[in-house]
């Protein structure tokens, strides 16, 4: 008489290879969830230059000379866009006024010159103007073990 059904053996060796499968998978899927992470926080830093930008150089506050006209702002893992009026200094703690707002990923992580972004000012003339803790530099954009996207501020 046969018995149906899965040896000890058998079963052993199921589940070495599912152990196997798991140990090459796991670091593969969080290296493509990272790679993901990344990409989503360079296109939304880019959209929020963008913004910054058009914001500047419609200037809506009247700002003159070298003064900033929008800001860019990074609080925590959000990013926040303000219009400036002549004379108004930058602050991005403010939760009033927001033109734009949007989180970034978790994982993501947004650097310029290993320092953490904390704003990117604009003239009424497009550029990216040097203002306190404000950059003009390129930033670059990492997360998990990626390697690093560069962002200019072109």
């Amino acid at each position: 008489m046969h018995s149906r059904g899965f040896t000890l053996i058998e079963m052993m060796i199921t589940i070495t290879l599912f152990g196997l499968l798991l140990l090459v998978g796991v670091p593969l899927t969080q290296s493509w969830a990272n790679s993901g992470y990344q990409r989503d926080a360079v296109g939304l830093l880019k959209q929020g230059i963008s913004r910054a930008k058009s914001i500047a150089l419609r200037n809506q506050g009247t700002v003159h000379d070298s003064a900033p006209a929008a800001v860019l702002c990074r609080s925590g893992q959000n990013l926040k866009l303000f219009s400036l009026t002549t004379g108004q200094t930058i602050d991005c703690t403010a939760t009033t006024q927001i033109l734009w707002s949007t989180p970034l990923p978790n994982a993501a992580v947004i650097q310029v010159a290993s320092v953490d972004l904390a704003c990117i000012a604009f003239s009424n003339r497009g550029f990216a103007l040097s203002n306190g803790s404000c950059t003009t530099g390129t930033i670059q954009v990492t997360a998990g073990s990626e390697s690093a996207i560069n962002v200019p501020l072109i």
